[in-house]
């Protein structure tokens, strides 16, 4: 498998992500990047002085080149410097693991602010998901990276050439040995990690088909289905084939990671590591006479203090590669730019406005079949419209595009006689207040999911009062904590789990709420799960609630159409009959249809 256009990044783009997140990581917390990166080079320095110069002043007062007093007192600097390091090192590890913890959540709360702000025609697209999610879990560990690997490399570049100016003073050939050995290991372990990076974009393809099929065992929504039904078998049998894939992934690329592995070990961990520096050392030593036992020590720790940064850095490096492909997609998040959330404009007038829409068309990105076609409605302020239709028939996408969730493909959406994208975009949905069939029920206390804002005691009245109108009293006096308790046990034992009749009468609750801003009241099918004389009672319910309002019901089931001033039946995404209900039932033609098809379920 090839690498992804978007994964192929040069060094130069690496080294600018790279600065990139740790600019970020400083744009919140500058004094915790200064002091990591500080005590890097501080810290690696001074190992580095301690073990070349210093062992080197030790073994030459061995040898007689110094008094036993000086040894003495060579030996406990030396002491006291070790001591140190490793004090100020764990002192400052534990005070920046505090100092991180707060950072990364600055961070995340970045993440889901931008995510939140984001128009909602980007969760239908995958590539903006699938890198929102994969920054959203990586970002705190990837950023932290970014900084501490940085200085990682920065410091252990200082401290070689600490240890180099030793090296260079004895004999400079010695510095060939480290230096082969850090070519040929940066070579091998990039060209490992560009394998290994290959295959994990392979393998995750199928563990997220694999991670699917898994999740569906363990959640609840699928236990009852799963214990009466066989659908365990497809999943289980589609689990087996992603992993099963995963393994075939495994099988192409391990051979060449083996081979390019065992040609490392050999090369850089064997041959130039262990053997060629001593060997030349005691050539020099015992052949040549060239350098004093002092020196051969203190050589050989810094040759090994050279080759041990070396590689550290080398393994910095790889790390520093991943991070830059992770800043890659981390960049591309920040860069896509919402336009609907954001939009400014016109503050809609208090009085209710008539919605008009124009030769409306609307298509979802990536396909090649238009959602809705050419259509136009006029609304006029306190009209009850329903719009009817099977499932698919555009209905859920008429309410996005009415509620500016969406923008038009082509025609225009008015409302008051403006264009809606001239209209401030939070400004003009604080007119509408809706209710869709894909409601949520929050780990939250009842009064909160119905107000969905913090509850404030001069809510309590409305609160109750919202819950009478959609028929959840008789639930209520049964609550042990009334409009306190708290719904779902995702984080309380005491929690109470909703049926989904009852959850939906929750859902629909949050329309009944006195809002002096609200024009346009939208139910999306939210009374699905409702039985017809309950769902009745409720839109009933809302409507007389409405009074002025303008009242949009969105339906397949037509339990509520003879309340509607007009109906609008559609039919993959055009309108194909409209008019009251008398009149689309002496029209006989589809509405009739489908009415007659469920007349028995309708209250006379």
């Amino acid at each position: 498998m090839a690498k992804n256009k978007e994964d192929k990044i040069s060094i130069k783009r690496l080294i600018s992500n790279t600065a990139f997140m740790i600019k970020y990581a400083a744009k919140y917390d500058k004094p915790l990047i200064v002091k990591i990166f500080l005590m890097n080079v501080i810290l690696k320095s001074a190992l580095a002085l301690n073990g070349t110069f210093i062992l080197k002043m030790i073994i030459d007062g061995l040898m007689g080149k110094s008094d036993f007093g000086d040894i003495v007192i060579i030996l406990l600097i030396s002491l006291a410097l070790v001591v140190c390091i490793e004090w100020i090192s764990q002192l400052l590890e534990e005070w920046a693991k505090a100092k991180i913890i707060k950072l990364d959540g600055k961070i995340q709360r970045d993440l889901i602010e931008k995510n939140s702000k984001m128009d909602l025609i980007y969760y239908d697209n995958p590539d903006y998901y699938d890198t929102y999610v994969f920054v959203a879990n990586n970002a705190d560990h990837m950023i932290e990276g970014a900084v501490v690997i940085s200085s990682k490399i920065f410091g252990g570049a200082i401290a070689l050439l600490v240890a180099a100016a030793l090296i260079i003073t004895i004999n400079p050939f010695l510095a060939v040995f480290p230096i082969v050995g850090f070519i040929v290991n940066l070579i091998t372990r990039f060209k490992m990690e560009e394998i290994e990076y290959t295959w994990w974009l392979e393998f995750r393809k199928h563990l997220r088909k694999a991670e699917y099929s898994k999740r569906v065992f363990y959640q609840p929504e699928y236990a009852k289905e799963i214990k009466l039904t066989n659908v365990k078998e497809p999943l289980r049998l589609q689990f087996d084939e992603a992993l099963d894939a995963a393994s075939a992934a495994g099988r192409k690329y391990t051979p060449s990671l083996t081979w390019i592995s065992l040609l490392n070990w050999i090369t850089v961990f064997t041959v130039l590591s262990f053997f060629a520096v001593p060997a030349y050392l005691g050539y020099l030593a015992l052949v040549l006479r060239k350098i004093a036992l002092g020196e051969v020590a203190s050589a050989n720790n810094a040759a090994n203090y050279v080759r041990s940064n070396l590689n550290e850095i080398n393994y910095c490096l790889i790390d520093f590669q991943i991070i830059g492909q992770y800043a890659e997609k981390f960049r591309k998040l920040l860069d896509y730019e919402p336009v609907i959330e954001v939009a400014d404009g016109l503050t809609p007038d208090k009085e209710a406005g008539s919605l008009k829409l124009s030769n409306v068309s609307f298509r979802y990105p990536n396909t090649d079949k238009d959602t809705l076609k050419d259509i136009s409605i006029e609304i006029k302020p306190g009209e009850k419209i329903a719009i009817v239709g099977e499932n698919g028939a555009g209905k859920t996408t008429f309410v996005k595009l009415l509620m500016r969730l969406y923008d038009v493909t082509d025609g225009k959406i008015e409302y008051n006689g403006h264009d809606i994208r001239e209209y401030n975009t939070k400004a003009y949905r604080k007119k509408i207040s809706a209710v869709f069939q894909d409601y949520n029920i929050y780990a939250a206390t009842l009064a909160e999911n119905v107000l969905l804002r913090t509850y404030k005691k001069e809510d309590e009245k409305d609160v109750i009062e919202a819950l009478k109108k959609a028929d959840f009293s008789k639930k209520l006096s049964k609550l042990p904590d009334g409009i306190y308790t708290n719904l779902t046990r995702e984080f309380s034992e005491e929690g109470v789990n909703l049926s989904g009749g009852e959850s939906q009468k929750i859902a629909i609750s949050r329309v009944f709420l006195n809002d002096e801003d609200r024009a346009i009241s939208i139910l999306d099918e939210p009374s699905s799960a409702l039985d017809p004389v309950s769902e009745y009672k409720l839109n009933k319910n809302l409507i007389d609630h409405a009074q002025n309002d303008t009242v949009i019901f969105i339906s397949h089931r037509l339990s509520t159409t003879r309340m509607a001033d007009r109906i609008y039946l559609f039919e993959h995404g055009s309108i194909i009959e409209q008019g009251s209900h008398e009149e689309l039932m002496q029209l006989n033609g589809r509405y009739r249809e489908m009415f007659d098809r469920q007349a028995k379920n309708y209250i006379s």
